[in-house]
């Protein structure tokens, strides 16, 4: 890595899980970077404990999945019981249709190591422990960081952009003055980290909508296990860290006594969203930029989805490619999307928290009518997935209105099935598009719908040409075959027009015959607004 404080083209302060993808896509992606962290070193301690499927993919395009799987469980069942035991409904988290598990369970000590490592494999990205930012400001040709090592000696350094992944408490939030909307819920609850040999292979996932104590438990690896219980009316927090009374509330689902306590921690709940992601040349991401309750899985997953759509508009802004403009973009599309994940937390922590009988009554009197039937349960199901599911994005940057046919494909979320190439090799179809933009065709060949200049600006913007041969035709050259069907299906009946893959892997725009100068002009003009002298 860099040494020196010379000025680097961005700056991210925090080195959690979201700054640090943020550094290796930025790596990856050439960018000469800075990462500052007040902390000796990265996390002992578990936090998060939920990554789903966009997050793995997230990861497996930064080129680090084989070292984070292998600590990763993948998939399991959610199970939602009453105070009497019985099933409320289930979610099963193990389909797949982006190449990993719906949701997943994961020790942050471990992935945050990883993560680090990653950083390693780039000169051009250096991450300093033991520095605390404390000031921050900026003007029209960049931004300037201050703060103190942990020897207490002052450093500043500069850079042109800045991104802040400090957390809850971001001091870069607050210097910029940017206020956060929103609530913060009444109870406190509980969280345990356990080593458990006992429990290694049962009880993956199971919330306890127990009106006498709400709860919950989580199955990780290596057989660790999270533990989550509300704290009661009267109840001071000194009263449940005390390890006897946490034995005894875990007692009823395993062998107390031969459970390792690895942290316990009193927790209170907040429904946070930031007013604005971006302020001039600063921008901030995951905590810093808004906070949910866990009972969705999806506070750390935001942040990634925030760190992997910024990364690759910092670097098409920082090479010259695109205007600072682009990076209004950010806001657009990712604050929406934490306000949904946001309100489907805050409606399954209302069916798990009741602590009044009658409240918590009518919701299983709910449950017993939704699941008289099949039609109920599905229906159920599919309000609550569905919400979990990638969005279809509708503005950002994405072209709809460059061609003379309509894009159905536009702003979705591009599916990711294992393909096989001509040699007979399975990959995943991301390992061919790349972790940059790349021109999709499935049964037809980019190069022959696009005219030679269209095809020369996305060449030159970096972009792969990857073609899939249409369902029962063998692969040939550098073909590849989707056996599973899932791309036919998702191209539908548009297969005959390119997909342009953005590097999030959403849909940014369709290229068919004759429309490809349009398509490209359309997309210039959302990367470079600004007239050209």
């Amino acid at each position: 890595m860099s040494a020196g404080d010379a000025r680097f083209s961005v700056v991210v302060c925090g080195s959690g899980p979201v700054g640090m993808t943020l550094a290796n896509f930025l790596g990856l992606h050439g960018i000469h970077t800075l990462v500052l962290e007040r902390n000796s070193g990265t996390v002992e301690e578990p936090r998060a404990i939920a990554i789903d499927a966009e997050g793995l993919r997230t990861v497996q395009n930064a080129g680090l999945y084989d070292a984070v799987a292998a600590d990763v469980l993948l998939g399991f069942r959610v199970d939602y019981v009453n105070g009497r035991g019985r099933k409320l409904f289930a979610l099963q988290m193990s389909q797949t249709a982006y190449g990993h598990a719906q949701q997943n369970s994961f020790d942050q000590p471990l992935l945050e190591r990883q993560l680090r490592e990653g950083l390693r494999r780039f000169p051009h990205v250096e991450l300093r422990f033991g520095h605390t930012v404390e000031d921050v400001e900026q003007d029209a040709t960049g931004v300037r960081v201050r703060g103190t090592r942990a020897d207490g000696t002052p450093f500043q350094v500069e850079g042109d952009w800045l991104v802040g992944c400090d957390g809850g408490r971001s001091v870069v939030r607050q210097r910029l003055g940017i206020e956060m909307r929103g609530h913060t819920a009444p109870q406190k609850w509980l969280v345990i980290d356990t080593r458990d040999p006992h429990l290694a292979d049962q009880l993956e996932c199971r919330f306890f909508c127990d009106p006498a104590r709400p709860g919950m438990t989580l199955r990780k690896k290596h057989q660790k296990r999270r533990w989550e219980w509300m704290l009661m009316p009267g109840e001071r927090d000194e009263d449940l860290l005390d390890e006897r009374r946490i034995r005894t509330l875990i007692a009823p689902h395993t062998r107390a006594e031969q459970v390792e306590i690895e942290r316990k921690c009193v927790y209170t709940f907040h429904s946070i969203v930031a007013d604005r992601y971006r302020d001039g040349r600063i921008l901030i991401a995951g905590d810093a930029a808004h906070m949910m309750p866990p009972f969705a899985g999806q506070g750390m997953n935001g942040g990634l989805r925030d760190a992997l759509n910024l990364s690759w508009k910092l670097a098409l802004v920082a090479r010259g490619q695109a205007s600072p403009a682009l990076l209004d973009t950010y806001q657009e599309e990712r604050r929406g999307h934490v306000v949904a994940a946001t309100e489907l937390a805050n409606r399954l922590g209302s069916l798990i928290q009741p602590i009044s009988r009658w409240r918590a009554g009518l919701r299983d009197l709910f449950f017993s009518c939704v699941n008289l039937t099949a039609a109920g349960q599905r229906a159920f199901d599919r309000s609550l997935v569905g919400t979990m599911r990638v969005p279809t994005m509708r503005g950002g940057v994405f072209c709809r209105d460059g061609g003379r046919e309509s894009a159905p494909l536009v702003g979705q979320y591009v599916v990711q099935p294992k393909v096989r190439d001509a040699a007979g090799a399975s990959l995943w179809l991301d390992e061919k598009l790349g972790p940059w933009f790349a021109l999709l065709g499935y049964g037809v060949d980019p190069e022959r719908v696009l005219d030679p200049a269209s095809l020369a600006w996305w060449r030159a913007l970096g972009a792969r040409v990857v073609r899939v041969a249409p369902r029962g035709v063998a692969p040939a050259g550098d073909q590849v075959a989707d056996d599973s069907g899932l791309l036919a299906d998702w191209f539908g009946d548009t297969s005959r027009r390119v997909a342009v893959v953005r590097p999030d892997k959403f849909c940014a725009a369709q290229i068919g015959e004759g429309d490809a100068a349009a398509v490209t002009a359309a997309f210039q003009r959302m990367l470079d607004p600004s007239p050209r002298p």
